[in-house]
């Protein structure tokens, strides 16, 4: 059975309070998706706001009556910046903030629960940043935020409104928002980050699909224009609807600070515009620049990336963020032994009473450097919010009682120890098999999945399929546990009717005598090369000839693309996620980014030059999604997703033995605000959804 779009959480334990609030899509040039919490309600009722829907969608939406909300009518600040106001050397709170009436005013988290008000001070303790988006995650302010139920809003932008064809969206900034050393935040900056940071690929990401359309045949982009000091819009020559546009994953900001990067952008990346003259610096000169700067890099190419891409990781660049990098030698690297955050004291939003965020003072990454360090240094309070394996949840905390708190992020991926298989593979005998249902049926069922649950997760992940887990987007029961019911004896029935026949060894081959050998690929460090002797003995006792190829994943990624494979467990990009809104790729075949479609995809993204062209069921999801893309409604685009859900439901082409794992994080009792039943995922940016400058800490 379908169900409509239901809360990206357990639905049951939720009750959502939304930023913004479902419009007419009928309506054209209308403010939509306002972000400031002077706009957002904490309770909003029927009078005032819509009610909250599943199928409404920030997009087509307009926000909270701006009335409903108590007024905040003054500010406060940190007692550690109040004292730099006293002495003279940082303004007033109010100057440092937007005009009052575009102040963004935090009311409640992301899972629509009203926050506490906090107290100041202190330090949220975390384990090393990791990557290089590991400063980001808990930090990054956006163009949207999302909550955790799918639905978003306006956040760094005050909000955003689009002509009656969609042809042009218009961003409204926030009047007298400031970048984190205190210069002004504007269009200038939109405009200068265009291009000349992106359109350049000076950042090495010209890349993002909201900002580009197909124009004749040719990739084009859209024209950024500046209206005023607090207005840009970006015009298309095609309709631009709110999936490929604001709620495109990629499209996470579009400002750089124009008044600190200007020394550091070469002539020789230069195109034409009409805001930015080329800056009269050569390729030499410019990392000089940025060397002073205390920022090494050894081209033009890596400065550009690390500076209008991964800017997060360099000190001293302003940011729009709750905190910053610190320039204290020893602690301003995302690698050192203690790397700090430190708090913005030009962060432009507030609680409900007025104090500018963020509480806490700043947040230290800790790096460990032994196995089990990191529950070691919880228990002893060097540490506030660590990650926590399944296995170990209970027995942590009994141990610690009521000095700690479990909380939960849903999974998205369709199912945990996924097997896929090459449907475009070169050797036709496996093509053919691997294409028949029936064979995806026999690898499913002839594995005894409440086995496979005790010895891969002792007994924490439930058997289930490669299909939404319970609290997602299109979740069906039926689906869920379809094919899962262990039965050797029918899976070799399965098998036969496929055509292989069992061999004097007491393994199949192909009809025409050539050995079966099941090839699976699995690669270093993903956890499938522990899952693979596990599965193997069912897929023996089925008859199923077995070989598997662990590799280094840049070896493995190559034998992917070349298409010399045949099956993997634990596929680099699993199937699954929030839903289309999130990323496209991993439900349809239109890049090569997913295992489970193989070179289907390389056709599509490739206009057909190379690759597999897709058939039958497979090119049915292609059909399905250009004409998802190609509504503005979002009532439409919902079911158009579950009828492309429907095709994945019939045709299984992934096989996953056990649900979803979520991830879960012990925190420090002394930690207040950090929600629980939250969404893991990459559209969320994983742990910003906690919205980490709302946290605080007591003793």
């Amino acid at each position: 059975m379908k169900k409509r779009l239901i809360a990206l959480l357990l639905a049951s334990t939720m009750v959502v309070s939304l930023a913004a609030c479902g419009q007419d899509d009928n309506q054209g040039s209308t403010p939509s998706g306002s972000g400031e919490d002077v706009q957002q309600s904490q309770a909003s009722t029927p009078e005032s706001t819509p009610e909250s829907t599943p199928d409404s969608t920030p997009a087509e939406s307009t926000p909270a009556d701006p009335a409903s909300p108590a007024e905040v009518t003054s500010f406060g600040e940190a007692p550690m910046l109040a004292d730099l106001v006293q002495a003279g050397s940082l303004p007033a709170v109010e100057e440092r903030l937007p005009v009052a009436d575009d102040v963004y005013v935090e009311r409640t988290d992301a899972t629509g629960a009203p926050l506490e008000i906090g107290t100041y001070g202190g330090v949220i303790n975390l384990l090393g940043a990791g990557g290089s988006w590991g400063l980001a995650r808990p930090t990054m302010e956006s163009i949207i935020h999302f909550n955790s139920d799918g639905t978003y809003y306006a956040n760094v932008i005050k909000d955003f409104e689009h002509n009656d064809d969609y042809t042009v969206w218009t961003f409204n900034l926030r009047e007298g928002m400031k970048w984190s050393d205190g210069d002004d935040f504007t269009a200038d900056d939109i405009t200068f980050w265009y291009y000349m940071c992106h359109l350049n690929n000076y950042d090495t990401k010209k890349s993002w699909a909201a900002l580009k359309e197909t124009v004749d045949g040719e990739d084009a982009w859209a024209t950024l224009e500046k209206v005023d000091d607090y207005t840009v819009t970006w015009t298309f020559v095609n309709p631009k609807f709110p999936a490929d546009f604001i709620e495109n994953g990629d499209f996470k900001w579009c400002w750089a600070p124009s008044h600190y990067l200007a020394d550091m952008i070469p002539d020789s990346v230069y195109v034409e515009n009409p805001y930015w003259e080329k800056t009269g610096l050569d390729d030499e000169q410019v990392l000089l620049n940025a060397q002073a700067k205390g920022i090494d890099a050894a081209t033009v190419s890596d400065l550009g990336k690390a500076v209008a891409y991964y800017w997060w990781n360099e000190d001293g660049i302003p940011n729009l963020n709750s905190y910053v990098l610190t320039t204290k030698e020893g602690n301003n690297s995302r690698d050192a032994q203690l790397c700090i955050l430190e708090r913005n004291p030009y962060f432009w939003k507030v609680d409900a009473q007025g104090q500018q965020l963020p509480y806490c003072d700043e947040i230290h990454f800790n790096a460990t450097s032994e196995d089990g360090q990191d529950q070691l240094m919880f228990r002893s309070g060097e540490l506030d919010i660590i990650g926590v394996a399944m296995q170990d949840i209970a027995s942590v905390l009994a141990d610690l009682g009521d000095q700690a708190q479990l909380r939960s992020f849903a999974g998205t991926d369709w199912g945990s120890y996924q097997i896929t298989f090459n449907y475009t593979c070169k050797d036709a005998n496996y093509a053919e098999l691997f294409a028949n249902s029936k064979f995806r049926q026999a690898m499913s069922i002839c594995v005894d999945r409440e086995q496979v649950s005790g010895l891969l997760s002792e007994g924490f992940l439930e058997p289930g399929q490669c299909a939404p887990a319970e609290g997602n987007f299109g979740y069906d029961a039926e689906w869920e546990t379809k094919w899962t019911e262990y039965d050797v004896d029918g899976a070799k029935a399965l098998l036969e009717e496929c055509g292989l026949v069992m061999g004097s060894d007491g393994f199949y081959d192909f009809a025409d005598g050539t050995d079966f050998v099941l090839t699976i690929y699995t690669y270093t460090d993903s956890g499938a090369d522990t899952a693979y002797p596990v599965l193997e003995q069912y897929y023996n006792k089925a008859g199923i000839k077995c070989a598997t190829k662990d590799i280094e994943v840049s070896a493995y990624d190559t034998e992917i693309d070349n298409n010399d494979w045949y099956a993997v467990l634990g596929p680099h990009t699993p199937i699954g996620g929030v839903s289309l809104k999130s990323r496209v790729a991993p439900f349809v075949p239109i890049a090569q980014a997913a295992e489970w479609y193989g070179d289907y995809g390389t056709y599509y993204g490739t206009n057909g030059a190379q690759g597999v062209a897709p058939e039958g069921e497979m090119a049915k999801l292609v059909e399905i999604y250009e004409k998802w893309n190609a509504t503005p409604e979002t009532a439409e685009r919902d079911q158009y997703t579950l009828d492309l859900y429907d095709v994945h439901k019939e045709n299984l082409w992934t096989i996953a033995y056990l649900k979803t794992a979520g991830n879960y994080n012990l925190i420090s009792s002394k930690i207040h605000n950090h929600p629980d039943l939250l969404v893991w995922d990459d559209l969320y940016q994983y742990q910003n959804l906690v919205h980490y400058w709302t946290l605080f800490k007591t003793e």
